[in-house]
Parts: C-alpha cells; sequence; structure tokens
C-alpha cells in the first residue's frame, strides 16, 4: 500500500511537470493557422518585396537628380561610353558646319581642292581628341551641369510642380549638350565666331515628348504612392505570416529570412541575365556593346545595392531564428549572452544600440535612405532584442536571481514570442 507523504509528493511532482510543460508549450501564444495559409503569406509578402525593391530603383535612379547625375559622371567616365559620346558631338557638329568649307578658307589656293578629303580625314582623329577632352575636368564640369539642369526641369514637370517659369503646355523636356558642342568646335580649331552660328538645337536630346508629359506624370504619382504602400504591406504581410504560425513562430522567421533572400537571388540573376539582353540588342555595332554593358551595369548599380541588402537582412532574420533555435549550439550562444542581454537591461541596450549600429554600416543601406523605413527598422530590431531577452529569462531564470548571471542548464528552448 503506497505511503500517504509518498502519494502527495508525487501529486506535487506531477503538477510541477504539468506546470513546466505548460510553460514550455505557452510561451508563444496566438492562433494557429495552417501551414499554407503562413508559406502563401511570406511567398506573396516576398514577391510584393521584388516589386517594391524595383520601385525604389525606379524612384531613386529616375526621380532623384543627385542619384542621376552621380550615375551619368559614371557613364562618362566609362572609355566606351565616351568613345561613343564623343563620335556623336562629332557628328553634330559636321552636321551643323560645313566643315570642309571652313578648311577651303584656310587652306592656299592651289590645295584648297583638298578641303573636302582633310574634312574626311579629320573626322577619326577630331573624335579622338574629343573623347580626350571629354576627360577633362572642364568638361565633365559642363556634362554635370548639362545633367543636373535637365533633370531637375524634367523632375519638376514630371511632379507638375513647374511654377510660372516653367511649362508644360507646349515643347518637350530635353538634354541640352550645344555648350558641349561648341567646345568641340574650338578644340577643333573653328573660330568662336563660327561656334556661336551653331543651330540653337544642335545637340539637342528629347527626353520626353510633349504629348507624353500627362502619361509620364501618372507614372511618376503611381510610383511615389507605391515607394510606402508597398514597403508597408511587405512588413505587414511578413508579420502577419509570423503571429499565424502560433507556436512555429521561429520556423517562420526563418522561412521569411530565407525567402527574402531567394528574392534578392532572384533580382541578381535577373540582372544578369538583363545585361546581358541589352548587350545584345545593340549587335555588332563598334564600341556600342561595351558601351551597353556600361549603362545596364552603372544604371542598375542602386537596383544591385538594394539586392545585396537583402541577402545581408535576409541572412540576419534567418541567423535570428536559428539563435532561438533548440539546438545544442544555439542554447550555448544564448547562455554566453546571458550575462549581457539579461541580467543588465542597461547593458542589454547599450550592447544591442552597438549591434545596430555596426549592422547599419556593414550591410548595404540602401533600404533605409528613407526616415520612416530606418524607423520601422529600428523597432522590427528592437522587438528582436526584447523577444530574445524574453526567451533567456525563460530558460535561465536563476540569472535573474543572482548579481551574478549563473548560466547552466535552461529550462526551455523557447522560439520568442
Amino acid at each position: 500500500m503506497e505511503h500517504p507523504d509518498q502519494h502527495a509528493a508525487d501529486e506535487a511532482g506531477g503538477r510541477l511537470d504539468t506546470k513546466h510543460s505548460e510553460s514550455k508549450s505557452g510561451a508563444v501564444t496566438g492562433p494557429r493557422s495552417p501551414r499554407w495559409v503562413v508559406h502563401a503569406l511570406i511567398v506573396f509578402a516576398t514577391v510584393l518585396a521584388v516589386v517594391a525593391g524595383l520601385n525604389v530603383w525606379v524612384d531613386r535612379q529616375l526621380l532623384d537628380t543627385d542619384e542621376w547625375v552621380g550615375v551619368t559622371d559614371e557613364l562618362l567616365a566609362n572609355d566606351d561610353v565616351r568613345g561613343l559620346l564623343a563620335a556623336y558631338l562629332v557628328d553634330e557638329l559636321y552636321e551643323s558646319i560645313d566643315i570642309a568649307e571652313q578648311l577651303d578658307t584656310r587652306l592656299p589656293d592651289n590645295v584648297d581642292a583638298l578641303a573636302g578629303v582633310l574634312a574626311a580625314a579629320l573626322r577619326d582623329p577630331a573624335t579622338d581628341g574629343v573623347n580626350r577632352l571629354l576627360g577633362t575636368d572642364q568638361v565633365r564640369g559642363i556634362w554635370s551641369d548639362v545633367n543636373r539642369t535637365a533633370h531637375e526641369a524634367l523632375v519638376r514637370i514630371l511632379r507638375d510642380d513647374t511654377g510660372p517659369a516653367l511649362s508644360t503646355t507646349d515643347g518637350n523636356v530635353t538634354l541640352e549638350l550645344r555648350d558641349l558642342v561648341k567646345q568641340v568646335g574650338l578644340e577643333f580649331g573653328l573660330s568662336a565666331d563660327v561656334v556661336d552660328k551653331l543651330p540653337e538645337d544642335v545637340g539637342r536630346v528629347t527626353i520626353i515628348e510633349s504629348e507624353e508629359l500627362a502619361a509620364a506624370q501618372d507614372v511618376v504619382r503611381l510610383i511615389d504612392a507605391l515607394s510606402v504602400i508597398l514597403f508597408l504591406l511587405v512588413v505587414v504581410l511578413y508579420g502577419t505570416a509570423v503571429y499565424l504560425a502560433g507556436q512555429r513562430r521561429r520556423e517562420a522567421i526563418r522561412e521569411v529570412g530565407l525567402a527574402i533572400i531567394v528574392g534578392s537571388v532572384v533580382v541578381l540573376v535577373g540582372l544578369r541575365v538583363s545585361v546581358g539582353a541589352v548587350e545584345g540588342a545593340v549587335g555588332d555595332i563598334s564600341g556600342a556593346q561595351g558601351a551597353a554593358r556600361a549603362a545596364s551595369v552603372i544604371g542598375t548599380e542602386l537596383l544591385h545595392g538594394l539586392a545585396m541588402a537583402g541577402l545581408a537582412y535576409g541572412a540576419l532574420i534567418a541567423g535570428f531564428a536559428a539563435l532561438a533555435g533548440p539546438s545544442t549550439t544555439a542554447t550555448w550562444l544564448r547562455g554566453k549572452l546571458v550575462p549581457v542581454l539579461l541580467t543588465k537591461p542597461a547593458v542589454a541596450w547599450f550592447s544591442a544600440s552597438g549591434a545596430f549600429l555596426l549592422v547599419v554600416y556593414l550591410v548595404p543601406s540602401e533600404p533605409l535612405q528613407s526616415w520612416w523605413r530606418g524607423l520601422i527598422f529600428i523597432a522590427l530590431f528592437a522587438s528582436a532584442v526584447v523577444a530574445l531577452r524574453q526567451q533567456l529569462a525563460r530558460e535561465f531564470p536563476e540569472a535573474l536571481l543572482s548579481p551574478v548571471a549563473a548560466v547552466g542548464e535552461p529550462t526551455s528552448s523557447d522560439a520568442p514570442g
């Protein structure tokens, strides 16, 4: 027959085991939806994240003047692009001025019949000379100023912020390279009087025609709106997927990180394919393939930076999920973090702030260019720190009872809730 004291002890032990079991299973609360719902939300959010990245790229690449000028300066520094631009400027000069006639006025009477031959023979050397001229600081300054002026006007028009001095009713949005053509003419040896007589439209490149402005303005308004909506929607969908995962939240967080990595890889692969397609589309025109490749690579550097940032942040999220996992290594690492993150809150948040600044410094920061995206990132980072501290408190409760953390075997290995 069982002794009454032994029976009471068994009941007490049973209650303790039940309490521990409930604590372990109840560390993460909330509804638990079917796996396919969570996976569908993550996949949909990742697709939207890729679209959001493309939208940010278009917004900043095409509508940010500093970004635009930086890209055009890089293009001018490229040998292939500079060679094509030099050929274009020389062609504009030859079409606007009768070079043979100008030579004829300077040649002696007995050789003036060679003016046409000399004009044709000088075309290639002139192109080489213009190529070198385009590499000088003076011409680079003109190039930057021309692009900045044109782009500022373009953005004002596209955002319908023209003011009294700029009208969208008539005319096109153009890039005026007349000053560069004039500089080429002077380098060619033409007199200032002749160069000043160049047509007003020489070197004029039409960016948007007047009848296209209304549609372009609608597109810009859509881009501006989507820049905010898509990012917020992605964050909400990922958050919803993690919440609905219930006790599988750690797995859901890991899947979010992996999905972001996959989406970033898709963008990088798409970039490589696109650059090859653009290079092949120009055909075998001399110098055109190199220039097309350079323009594609330089023009998509921002998008490449966004994709690399996605890889880094996806790895951080997946790494956080692994740190919260039940593996022996993860448990050991969490034990090492107890003295820093659990026992002294001030030290915990100071350390977390240092880690945050390190992440921002090391990881490509393209997604954090706007202040509100930065605030969301800070909030998510802080939430992760709070969740990890809560998990450490559940696993190492003895550390909270002693001034010095005594890290032993964890009481549970729950994921952060």
